[in-house]
């Protein structure tokens, strides 16, 4: 399997919000509904665009057969003093999960971070119960720092959260 770095000037924002929309209906580890965090596509095109405008922000997707099969942002945080972190966030299509797409965009983002020297940390949050989520984290060197209690509620049901972090330097 073939798979193809893309930068958000490289993809077409319909495909970005077929991923996305995907990723947020099909994943039951989702913290936010896909249509409160984007009602439209254009709103999509914002959010990455947005990310990008911040120095040492990374917005990147992979492609697999002319189809988009993930993405990965990080996304620096803008405070004076707390400047040198940033925040992840990733996402795989439902056909793409366990064919190491997560693995190849968190093998480019550490690099373009390591590269850039904006990030010196970067935080994720990721539900207790995504344990091949959480396997990959600390496979690329997260470590996990707390667990937040009952973070998470969807219908009657609680989830906990798990705050990770990585150390580039």
């Amino acid at each position: 399997m073939d798979v193809i770095l893309k930068k958000l000037r490289e993809v077409d924002i319909m495909d970005i919000y077929d991923l996305v929309s995907n990723v947020y209906n099909t994943s039951s580890s989702m913290s936010e509904i896909i249509t409160d965090k984007f009602p439209d596509k254009n709103s999509c095109q914002n959010y990455f665009e947005d990310i990008l405008k911040q120095p040492g922000s990374i917005v990147l997707f992979a492609e697999v057969n002319k189809m988009l099969a993930g993405y990965l942002t990080i996304k620096p945080r803008h405070q004076a003093n707390i400047k040198h972190t940033s925040e992840l966030n990733m996402g795989v299509h439902s056909e793409s999960r366990g064919q190491g797409i997560g693995k190849f965009l968190l093998e480019n983002s550490i690099k373009q971070a390591k590269e850039s020297n904006d990030i010196e940390i970067i935080y994720l949050m990721v539900r207790s119960d995504n344990y091949p989520a959480i396997r990959l984290y600390e496979i690329f060197g997260f470590e996990q720092m707390v667990v937040l209690d009952k973070d998470t509620k969807i219908g009657n049901t609680y989830y906990d959260g798990v705050l990770m972090r990585r150390f580039l330097y």
